[in-house]
């Protein structure tokens, strides 16, 4: 059957768990904590068909002479910063490589030695690096809005999803939107931090799978289709849903149980029983659970924008938008609409937090309902719409009319 959205990756079907390779299970340990793969120190690629297929994912196309030599040239800059400015004494394989995707090889050990491996991971860290930064210049000298780019991006990954559904994914329901510009303002207000630029969920989508079992091949196809593993947001991660090592355990995955046992294994994101690094939304319900992370998702503008302006020379034609990913399965979607963990609870608990932050002075904090409190006489309360000055008694306090 042919497809009307081409796979970017060359194992394109679903993965199941069994399946999974080291390089799998280390995107999955990434992606669930919100850790940096600026930390890690090797990679796992096989082929380079697997190298060809992420330069596609980060929207460099291998097969494109000019997105090459764009390659090439962040590669220089990179080895300009190692050599010039942290004075490293970096051999030739890596420093005057001809074809910057000899890199990948160096670094998954399929090529060269040790220290050339250790050599193409600090280069190909510099390089992620200096593309964020021109991406980011890039993005501020084009005549572009921010809603054109959401519109642009929310093509992009609907067509991605079309993609999974032609290749019998899973997904039950997707959703996405923009986020309104009331609920920007009291997300800003009910946060500590209340910088615009920290806000990583403007353009949010939303996955239901099946069953649990299907959320990590789920994962690992986006990871590969849409939102490279590098560019996943660090310390952005609340994961109370998927336990990675489990599921692969359960699965008989001999290849992942050995290494995840085995203390000395190529893993870059270690087994840990630590659980304080685990993020929880505050104003989510205590049962509410979810697969929620952040990543910089590659957009191509160069294709849809003139180029003209001489000053965008030499920086690319990829910007990176911010987009927030939730992804649960069918029946925890069910469970987190019940009780304490409703929608309508987490909105109500976010306002007062605002409320609270606003009118500092008073005496007494306000304390977020319980749902049973929200119910009177069998009818449910609204509780989305804003409060008027005629709902406020002498305190400020919301009354019950």
């Amino acid at each position: 059957m042919t497809r009307a959205v081409a796979p970017i990756h060359p194992s394109a079907d679903v993965v199941p768990l069994g399946r999974f390779d080291i390089h799998d299970l280390d995107t999955m340990r990434l992606l669930l904590r919100g850790s940096s793969v600026v930390d890690w120190y090797r990679l796992h690629f096989q082929s380079r068909a697997e190298i060809d297929a992420f330069l596609r994912v980060n929207e460099l196309d291998p097969g494109d002479a000019k997105d090459l030599e764009r390659l090439q040239e962040i590669h220089g800059r990179a080895m300009e910063y190692l050599v010039e400015h942290l004075r490293y004494r970096v051999p030739d394989s890596i420093g005057k490589a001809e074809d910057a995707r000899v890199l990948f090889e160096y670094a998954s050990g399929t090529k060269g030695r040790r220290k050339d491996r250790f050599f193409a991971c600090l280069a190909l860290k510099v390089m992620h690096i200096v593309q964020h930064l021109d991406s980011h210049e890039l993005l501020s000298m084009l005549p572009i809005s921010h809603a054109e780019i959401a519109i642009l991006m929310q093509a992009k990954i609907e067509r991605v999803v079309r993609g999974l559904l032609e290749r019998n994914f899973p997904i039950v329901e997707f959703s996405g939107n923009t986020k309104a510009p009331y609920s920007v303002l009291t997300k800003l207000l009910a946060k500590k931090d209340t910088q615009a630029a920290q806000m990583f969920d403007k353009l949010r989508f939303r996955f239901t799978a099946e069953r649990l079992e299907d959320m990590a091949p789920l994962l690992l196809a986006l990871s590969r289709e849409l939102m490279p593993f590098n560019y996943l947001v660090p310390n952005q991660a609340e994961n109370t849903l998927v336990d990675i090592d489990r599921l692969l355990t359960r699965s008989g995955n001999l290849s992942a149980i050995r290494a995840m046992q085995d203390p000395d294994s190529d893993l870059n994101e270690e087994a840990t029983n630590d659980v304080s690094w685990i993020r929880k939304n505050e104003f989510s319900g205590p049962e509410y659970k979810v697969v929620n992370f952040v990543a910089d998702v590659p957009l191509r503008l160069d294709r849809v924008l003139s180029f003209t302006n001489p000053r965008l020379k030499g920086l690319g034609g990829i910007v990176f938008v911010l987009v927030e990913f939730q992804v649960v399965d069918r029946m925890t979607a069910e469970a987190n609409e019940t009780g304490d963990n409703k929608h309508s609870l987490y909105k109500q608990r976010q306002r007062m937090k605002v409320k609270e932050r606003l009118e500092r002075g008073k005496r007494r904090k306000i304390r977020a309902p319980e749902a049973s409190e929200l119910h009177l006489n069998g009818v449910e309360l609204d509780t989305e719409g804003p409060a008027t000055t005629e709902d406020l008694g002498a305190d400020g306090r919301e009354v019950l009319r």
